[in-house]
């Protein structure tokens, strides 16, 4: 009886191949007398169209270090079949198609030996050619029906016809799947090796050559034992078509099974990475990935792009220090954003999100991404500022510092309006202590006598995008922004006058590594460069002897400015030198929570984030050459003159007393320039002469910074 079952199992085997080849003869005479099969996905003079292989996109940093990888799930890296040890090779080859260079794209041999293979219960017996396979994967489906196998056949004699074998088999080893997410040769030898492509060895090829058939059941990690049999047999099948000697054969059988995974998988996404993925799918500039959002990540996904982006890991990692030592430990509570950039380009050099527990709805207190801005303070008077030094003003001009203070400008709300400095009293006073020490009504005086409207437009030329209402409380800071928008806009004052946008991305790669987009760097001038430098001079008294002290650069000219709001609720620090700028804030990113006590103290713009400030800016300015600020021309300081106050009542209307106040530099005092008309709200008027007699005590240093 022995002896009768081999053929038995012949008889059967033979009886079930002549059912098949009778059942195919038969669709092909169904499908000819119609042709539909034929026509599809195309003519038969059309070539047909490969489906493109997913290849997720690379967001890299200036450096190139991987920051985010934006895929779908599909990890393949595609290389060139010449990169294909030859025996990873012929051992997919043994297995899957021995006779791949002898047989045409059907191999019906192949297919006959299969059927009694699987009868008789041994071997890896393919029935799909290699061609045939490539066809499965990459025009149509992995369905199995017999009227799907007769068009999987048609297709491959189209294919066969248009590529060469070599080219068929390079895009089947990048195309194939061999499970835990890895398509493709090379994905597959680092994910189940963590090998390089060309250090796989013959245990290895064979066991990615066996998985081929079945990769979720022939999983190493999960299925061992279905795993090694299977390898097993691969080796003996090499050994057989002569591939390997016998002795190399016991060898690799006597290797063990890889233990874990080495999924690449790259870090959540950055702050950074977050909003340069943003841009992507939105801004108009790259609208060659596709019309909408949606077809845009599918490109992302798909497309193997290299985004190259400004992002410094050197600055980066300084950023991230700095906030984990300096903010106080309060469970998560208080946090710190931070943003850095070149002034001379625009480049984003560092960002910390402000939210690192996404623990607001995913919003990025730093660029405002997925949520709103918050209340920069007295950071925000940089504006007034800037509008004042426009119309003519200078430093040395007298303005009444006195609070609580009182104002009613029309149209506004509320009416009136009432505000107070962080300390009482102050009295008249110049622009440079009234910046130096951030007098609250010092500046809505001079802001309402510059025109709140004038302030607004000042601010969005210099970069600040959210829409801003002319409020009087708008001048000390009560609209949102975000620190991406500040430090875009102090950059104006560290370049001269010159704005540069924000900028995430240089440049942009296909697949192939040709360059699809390249940024430019745009610039306008925003501000007159006597006004940007007078500016500066002012703002560097912030840091020497004002509310900044703490972010002081021994041997290094900073300048900038602090901002803390209502009940502490946010705190800022705005500074820059010529090469850098940095903005940093601390709050609570949920919301307007009050930090009265936070590490002992209570949060002003001069503590905390002033002093992250100074830590950053440290570490990533040395090394970097000391540059001055421009100098000051003395002729564009006017002489000393007292502001009158506009729709203030209380305020003080006339000099009273005849200590003089000096410039911020060691400038001389020259003659003013010609009267300049200055808008104030809805109104014009002209700044009146400059007394004989200034008024203002002696600047002093205030050590409760507002």
């Amino acid at each position: 009886m022995r002896t009768k079952i081999p053929l038995v199992k012949y008889a059967i085997a033979f009886l079930v191949g002549s059912a098949l080849l009778g059942v195919s003869s038969t669709l092909v005479v169904l499908a000819l007398q119609n042709f539909s099969v034929l026509k599809e996905p195309g003519t038969l003079s059309t070539p047909l169209k490969l489906r493109p292989l997913a290849v997720p996109s690379r967001i890299v940093d200036s450096q190139g270090n991987l920051m985010y990888l934006v895929q779908n799930g599909e990890y393949r890296s595609p290389v060139q079949l010449s990169q294909v040890p030859p025996v990873l090779t012929q051992a997919i080859l043994d297995v899957e198609d021995h006779t791949f260079y002898q047989h045409g794209p059907l191999d019906l041999r192949s297919i006959m030996r299969a059927l009694v293979s699987d009868f008789q219960g041994n071997g890896l017996q393919g029935g799909s050619t290699i061609t045939q396979q490539l066809v499965k994967n990459a025009i149509l489906t992995p369905q199995r029906t017999i009227s799907r196998k007769f068009q999987e056949a048609i297709l491959s004699y189209r294919l066969f016809g248009q590529m060469t074998r070599q080219e068929i088999l390079g895009r089947y080893l990048n195309t194939i799947y061999f499970g835990e997410g890895a398509y493709g040769v090379k994905a597959a030898a680092r994910t189940f090796f963590n090998e390089p492509l060309s250090k796989l060895d013959i245990a290895q090829s064979a066991l990615l050559a066996a998985m081929i058939e079945n990769p979720a059941g022939y999983d190493p990690f999960y299925y061992p034992q279905a795993a090694l049999f299977r390898r097993n047999l691969a080796i003996k099948q090499m050994q057989e078509y002569g591939s390997i000697t016998k002795a190399q054969a016991a060898k690799a059988m006597a290797e063990p099974l890889p233990k874990s995974p080495n999924r690449i998988s790259a870090p959540a996404p950055n702050a950074f990475a977050t909003e340069v993925l943003d841009q992507l799918l939105y801004s108009p500039q790259y609208s060659f990935l596709g019309a909408d959002p949606k077809q845009r990540l599918g490109a992302l996904q798909t497309g193997g792009y290299v985004v190259h982006t400004t992002l410094n890991p050197t600055d980066q990692a300084y950023a991230d220090a700095a906030v984990a030592r300096i903010v106080p430990n309060t469970g998560g509570k208080f946090t710190a954003a931070l943003v850095s950039m070149n002034p001379t380009n625009g480049d984003v050099l560092a960002i910390v999100s402000g939210n690192p527990a996404k623990n607001s709805g995913g919003f990025d207190v730093a660029t405002g991404l997925g949520g709103t801005g918050r209340q920069p303070g007295s950071s925000f008077k940089i504006f007034t500022l800037s509008t004042a030094l426009e119309q003519g003003y200078g430093p040395n001009d007298i303005i009444d510092g006195t609070g609580p203070c009182e104002f009613t400008v029309p149209g506004t709300q509320p009416f009136p309006y009432i505000a107070h400095n962080a300390e009482p009293g102050y009295g008249l006073m110049t622009i440079t202590d009234a910046t130096a020490n951030s007098v609250n009504c010092a500046y809505i005086r001079l802001g309402i006598k510059v025109g709140l409207q004038n302030v607004i437009d000042t601010a969005k030329v210099m970069g600040i995008t959210t829409p801003l209402f002319p409020v009087p409380s708008a001048v000390i800071g009560s609209e949102d922004v975000t620190p991406l928008e500040m430090a875009t806009a102090y950059s104006v004052l560290a370049n001269g006058g010159y704005l540069h946008p924000a900028r995430f991305i240089t440049s942009i790669e296909d697949f192939k590594g040709a360059k699809v987009y390249s940024s430019a760097v745009p610039s306008r001038q925003v501000l007159p460069p006597r006004v940007v430098a007078v500016e500066d001079a002012i703002l560097r008294q912030v840091i020497i002897r004002g509310t900044g002290t703490a972010a002081a650069l021994p041997g290094r000219p900073a300048a900038g400015k602090t901002g803390t709001t209502d009940q502490f609720t946010d705190g800022w620090f705005d500074g820059f030198t010529p090469q850098m700028v940095t903005t940093v804030w601390m709050g609570d990113p949920a919301g307007s929570v009050p930090m009265y006590d936070v590490g002992g103290i209570p949060v002003y713009g001069g503590t905390y984030p002033a002093e992250i400030w100074h830590a950053y800016m440290s570490q990533a300015l040395a090394g970097q050459p000391v540059v001055a600020f421009p100098p000051v021309n003395p002729a564009w300081i006017p002489p000393s003159k007292f502001i009158v106050p506009i729709d203030a009542p209380g305020s003080i209307a006339a000099p009273t007393s005849t200590s003089t106040t000096t410039a911020p530099t060691s400038t001389s005092t020259t003659t003013a320039p010609t009267s300049t008309s200055t808008t104030t709200a809805g109104s014009t008027t002209t700044p009146p002469p400059a007394p004989t007699t200034t008024a203002g005590a002696a600047a002093t240093t205030v050590t409760s910074p507002p």
